[in-house]
Protein backbone atom coordinates (compact mmCIF):
# COMPACT_ATOMS: atom_id res chain seq x y z
CA UNK A 1 0.00 0.00 0.00
CA UNK A 2 1.82 3.63 -0.99
CA UNK A 3 1.04 6.53 1.16
CA UNK A 4 1.91 10.24 0.54
CA UNK A 5 2.95 12.03 4.09
CA UNK A 6 1.81 15.33 3.18
CA UNK A 7 3.61 17.55 6.36
CA UNK A 8 4.91 20.89 7.23
CA UNK A 9 7.55 19.16 9.89
CA UNK A 10 9.19 16.18 10.98
CA UNK A 11 12.20 15.49 13.25
CA UNK A 12 14.57 16.31 13.28
CA UNK A 13 14.54 18.35 9.71
CA UNK A 14 11.90 21.36 10.96
CA UNK A 15 10.09 21.19 14.31
CA UNK A 16 7.04 23.38 15.03
CA UNK A 17 4.82 20.84 17.02
CA UNK A 18 4.93 17.65 18.87
CA UNK A 19 3.92 16.40 15.34
CA UNK A 20 7.36 16.74 14.51
CA UNK A 21 8.32 14.19 16.59
CA UNK A 22 5.51 11.61 15.52
CA UNK A 23 6.78 11.77 12.09
CA UNK A 24 9.97 11.14 12.85
CA UNK A 25 8.72 7.45 13.99
CA UNK A 26 5.16 6.94 12.89
CA UNK A 27 6.31 6.81 8.95
CA UNK A 28 9.29 4.92 9.16
CA UNK A 29 7.55 2.10 11.53
CA UNK A 30 5.10 1.73 8.74
CA UNK A 31 7.84 1.06 6.34
CA UNK A 32 9.21 -1.59 8.44
CA UNK A 33 5.46 -2.85 8.58
CA UNK A 34 5.20 -3.15 5.02
CA UNK A 35 3.85 0.24 3.49
CA UNK A 36 5.48 2.07 0.73
CA UNK A 37 5.57 5.92 2.44
CA UNK A 38 6.68 9.01 0.72
CA UNK A 39 7.01 12.13 3.10
CA UNK A 40 7.69 15.60 1.71
CA UNK A 41 8.79 18.64 3.09
CA UNK A 42 9.47 22.49 2.56
CA UNK A 43 13.20 22.66 2.24
CA UNK A 44 13.41 25.38 4.77
CA UNK A 45 16.72 27.55 5.30
CA UNK A 46 17.10 26.13 8.60
CA UNK A 47 17.94 23.08 7.18
CA UNK A 48 21.40 22.56 6.15
CA UNK A 49 22.21 20.81 2.91
CA UNK A 50 25.68 19.27 4.01
CA UNK A 51 24.79 18.63 7.71
CA UNK A 52 21.46 16.76 6.70
CA UNK A 53 23.34 14.91 3.53
CA UNK A 54 20.76 16.17 1.13
CA UNK A 55 21.12 15.88 -2.41
CA UNK A 56 18.88 16.80 -5.68
CA UNK A 57 16.74 14.05 -7.10
CA UNK A 58 18.07 14.94 -10.80
CA UNK A 59 15.01 13.23 -12.38
CA UNK A 60 12.75 15.62 -10.84
CA UNK A 61 14.46 18.29 -11.86
CA UNK A 62 12.89 21.37 -13.49
CA UNK A 63 9.29 21.27 -11.79
CA UNK A 64 7.17 24.09 -11.83
CA UNK A 65 4.33 25.23 -9.40
CA UNK A 66 2.17 27.93 -10.68
CA UNK A 67 1.30 30.35 -8.05
CA UNK A 68 -0.97 33.07 -9.03
CA UNK A 69 0.00 34.33 -12.35
CA UNK A 70 3.78 33.47 -11.68
CA UNK A 71 5.07 30.13 -12.22
CA UNK A 72 7.64 29.19 -9.87
CA UNK A 73 10.18 26.19 -10.45
CA UNK A 74 11.49 24.14 -7.68
CA UNK A 75 14.27 21.09 -7.18
CA UNK A 76 13.07 18.50 -5.06
CA UNK A 77 15.98 17.19 -2.60
CA UNK A 78 16.12 14.24 -0.69
CA UNK A 79 17.42 13.01 2.75
CA UNK A 80 17.00 9.78 5.14
CA UNK A 81 15.76 9.87 8.60
CA UNK A 82 18.58 9.45 11.11
CA UNK A 83 18.72 5.82 11.76
CA UNK A 84 16.00 4.89 9.49
CA UNK A 85 15.92 3.52 5.82
CA UNK A 86 13.15 5.99 5.20
CA UNK A 87 13.82 8.96 2.73
CA UNK A 88 12.12 12.31 3.05
CA UNK A 89 11.73 14.45 -0.27
CA UNK A 90 12.06 18.28 0.32
CA UNK A 91 10.57 20.54 -2.10
CA UNK A 92 13.22 23.72 -2.64
CA UNK A 93 12.63 27.06 -4.05
CA UNK A 94 15.02 29.87 -2.44
CA UNK A 95 12.25 32.80 -3.52
CA UNK A 96 9.46 31.06 -0.57
CA UNK A 97 11.83 28.45 1.57
CA UNK A 98 15.26 30.27 1.84
CA UNK A 99 14.58 32.02 5.06
CA UNK A 100 15.90 31.27 8.18
CA UNK A 101 12.17 30.55 9.53
CA UNK A 102 9.74 28.50 9.19
CA UNK A 103 5.99 30.26 9.26
CA UNK A 104 7.11 32.79 11.97
CA UNK A 105 9.91 35.08 11.65
CA UNK A 106 12.35 34.25 14.33
CA UNK A 107 13.50 37.81 14.95
CA UNK A 108 9.98 39.61 15.17
CA UNK A 109 7.76 36.51 16.20
CA UNK A 110 5.34 37.13 13.58
CA UNK A 111 3.58 35.50 10.59
CA UNK A 112 5.36 36.17 7.11
CA UNK A 113 3.43 38.37 5.00
CA UNK A 114 3.66 36.15 2.10
CA UNK A 115 2.36 32.55 4.17
CA UNK A 116 -0.23 32.50 1.59
CA UNK A 117 2.21 32.34 -0.89
CA UNK A 118 4.60 29.56 0.40
CA UNK A 119 1.53 27.92 1.42
CA UNK A 120 0.14 27.69 -1.74
CA UNK A 121 3.13 26.74 -3.33
CA UNK A 122 3.78 24.19 -0.86
CA UNK A 123 0.54 21.99 -1.09
CA UNK A 124 0.38 22.31 -4.83
CA UNK A 125 4.29 21.48 -5.05
CA UNK A 126 3.27 18.60 -3.03
CA UNK A 127 0.80 17.02 -5.63
CA UNK A 128 2.94 18.47 -8.89
CA UNK A 129 5.94 16.28 -7.28
CA UNK A 130 3.46 12.69 -7.18
CA UNK A 131 2.37 13.52 -10.36
CA UNK A 132 6.21 13.47 -12.02
CA UNK A 133 6.70 10.70 -9.35
CA UNK A 134 4.58 8.74 -11.71
CA UNK A 135 3.54 7.38 -8.11
CA UNK A 136 0.16 6.25 -7.24
CA UNK A 137 -0.89 6.58 -3.49
CA UNK A 138 -3.63 4.82 -2.19
CA UNK A 139 -3.65 7.61 0.72
CA UNK A 140 -2.73 11.06 0.88
CA UNK A 141 -1.96 11.27 4.79
CA UNK A 142 -2.57 15.50 5.41
CA UNK A 143 -1.10 16.71 8.70
CA UNK A 144 -2.52 19.78 10.61
CA UNK A 145 -3.09 22.71 9.13
CA UNK A 146 0.11 23.48 6.50
CA UNK A 147 -1.39 20.74 4.53
CA UNK A 148 -5.21 21.79 4.74
CA UNK A 149 -5.37 22.99 0.82
CA UNK A 150 -4.33 19.51 -0.06
CA UNK A 151 -7.89 17.54 -0.19
CA UNK A 152 -9.24 20.68 -2.00
CA UNK A 153 -6.47 20.48 -4.86
CA UNK A 154 -6.92 16.74 -5.10
CA UNK A 155 -10.94 16.73 -5.43
CA UNK A 156 -11.32 19.85 -7.89
CA UNK A 157 -8.15 21.11 -9.45
CA UNK A 158 -7.02 17.99 -10.00
CA UNK A 159 -9.81 15.68 -10.10
CA UNK A 160 -9.17 14.60 -13.33
CA UNK A 161 -5.46 13.22 -13.05
CA UNK A 162 -5.91 9.66 -13.21
CA UNK A 163 -2.73 9.19 -10.38
CA UNK A 164 -5.19 10.65 -7.80
CA UNK A 165 -8.19 8.58 -9.24
CA UNK A 166 -8.55 6.03 -6.52
CA UNK A 167 -6.66 7.99 -3.74
CA UNK A 168 -8.05 8.39 -0.17
CA UNK A 169 -7.38 11.78 1.89
CA UNK A 170 -7.21 11.23 5.60
CA UNK A 171 -6.69 14.67 7.44
CA UNK A 172 -5.01 14.07 11.00
CA UNK A 173 -5.13 17.14 13.43
CA UNK A 174 -2.92 16.88 15.89
CA UNK A 175 -2.15 19.74 17.92
CA UNK A 176 -4.50 22.39 18.55
CA UNK A 177 -2.62 25.33 16.74
CA UNK A 178 -3.95 26.80 13.68
CA UNK A 179 -2.12 29.52 11.82
CA UNK A 180 -4.03 28.93 8.38
CA UNK A 181 -5.97 31.79 9.06
CA UNK A 182 -6.56 34.72 6.08
CA UNK A 183 -8.40 37.36 5.72
CA UNK A 184 -8.87 37.35 2.10
CA UNK A 185 -8.94 35.32 -0.33
CA UNK A 186 -5.83 35.87 -2.22
CA UNK A 187 -4.61 32.07 -1.01
CA UNK A 188 -7.18 31.15 -2.85
CA UNK A 189 -6.95 32.51 -6.11
CA UNK A 190 -3.24 31.60 -5.95
CA UNK A 191 -4.02 27.99 -6.58
CA UNK A 192 -5.93 28.68 -9.60
CA UNK A 193 -9.23 26.70 -8.84
CA UNK A 194 -11.37 25.96 -11.76
CA UNK A 195 -14.58 28.15 -12.46
CA UNK A 196 -16.93 26.06 -11.05
CA UNK A 197 -15.02 26.18 -7.22
CA UNK A 198 -17.52 29.25 -5.23
CA UNK A 199 -14.88 30.97 -3.37
CA UNK A 200 -17.66 31.72 -1.24
CA UNK A 201 -18.48 28.36 -0.07
CA UNK A 202 -14.99 27.62 0.98
CA UNK A 203 -15.08 30.82 3.80
CA UNK A 204 -15.54 30.04 7.39
CA UNK A 205 -17.40 33.06 8.78
CA UNK A 206 -15.50 35.12 6.18
CA UNK A 207 -11.87 33.97 7.18
CA UNK A 208 -10.09 31.89 4.97
CA UNK A 209 -9.22 28.59 7.54
CA UNK A 210 -7.22 25.85 5.92
CA UNK A 211 -8.05 23.73 8.33
CA UNK A 212 -11.45 24.17 8.07
CA UNK A 213 -11.24 23.63 4.01
CA UNK A 214 -9.10 20.52 5.13
CA UNK A 215 -12.02 19.20 7.36
CA UNK A 216 -14.44 19.53 4.25
CA UNK A 217 -12.39 17.94 1.50
CA UNK A 218 -11.00 15.20 2.98
CA UNK A 219 -12.75 11.52 3.14
CA UNK A 220 -10.99 11.01 6.66
CA UNK A 221 -10.21 12.80 9.97
CA UNK A 222 -8.35 11.60 12.71
CA UNK A 223 -7.32 13.40 15.50
CA UNK A 224 -3.92 12.14 17.55
CA UNK A 225 -3.38 12.51 20.99
CA UNK A 226 -2.79 15.91 22.20
CA UNK A 227 -6.63 17.06 21.02
CA UNK A 228 -9.42 16.96 23.54
CA UNK A 229 -12.58 18.79 22.72
CA UNK A 230 -10.49 21.98 20.88
CA UNK A 231 -12.29 21.36 17.30
CA UNK A 232 -15.57 19.35 18.82
CA UNK A 233 -17.59 22.57 17.48
CA UNK A 234 -15.98 22.68 14.02
CA UNK A 235 -16.73 18.74 13.79
CA UNK A 236 -20.46 19.09 14.58
CA UNK A 237 -20.94 21.93 12.65
CA UNK A 238 -19.17 20.00 9.61
CA UNK A 239 -21.16 16.42 10.67
CA UNK A 240 -17.91 14.86 10.69
CA UNK A 241 -16.88 12.16 13.37
CA UNK A 242 -13.64 11.69 13.81
CA UNK A 243 -11.28 8.50 14.27
CA UNK A 244 -9.47 8.74 17.51
CA UNK A 245 -6.26 7.63 17.33
CA UNK A 246 -3.65 7.65 20.22
CA UNK A 247 -1.33 6.56 22.68
CA UNK A 248 2.50 5.87 22.86
CA UNK A 249 4.16 5.65 18.85
CA UNK A 250 4.13 1.92 18.68
CA UNK A 251 0.51 1.59 19.57
CA UNK A 252 -0.34 4.75 17.05
CA UNK A 253 2.03 2.36 14.55
CA UNK A 254 0.15 -0.62 15.20
CA UNK A 255 -3.53 1.82 14.88
CA UNK A 256 -2.69 3.72 11.49
CA UNK A 257 -1.42 0.16 9.92
CA UNK A 258 -4.96 -1.28 10.49
CA UNK A 259 -7.02 1.82 9.61
CA UNK A 260 -5.27 2.42 6.08
CA UNK A 261 -6.02 -1.48 5.93
CA UNK A 262 -10.00 -0.67 7.10
CA UNK A 263 -10.53 2.57 5.63
CA UNK A 264 -8.88 0.53 1.85
CA UNK A 265 -10.69 -2.66 2.31
CA UNK A 266 -6.85 -4.28 1.99
CA UNK A 267 -7.54 -6.64 5.07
Amino acid sequence: MKILYAAAEIAPFARMTYTADLLRFLPASLQDQGFEIRILLPKYGTINDRRNRLHEVIRLSGIEVQVGEDVESMKIKVASIPNAKLQVYFLDNDKFYKRKGMFTNPKTDTFYKDNDERLAFYNKGVLETVISLGWEPDIIHCHDWPAGLIPLLVRTKYKDEKIFKNTQIVYNLHHPENKGLFDNTNILDLLGLPEDVDTESLLNNGTVDMLNIGLKYSDHVVTGNHLTDQFDEEFKKLNINPTKIQGSPEDVSKKFAQYYRDITGDN
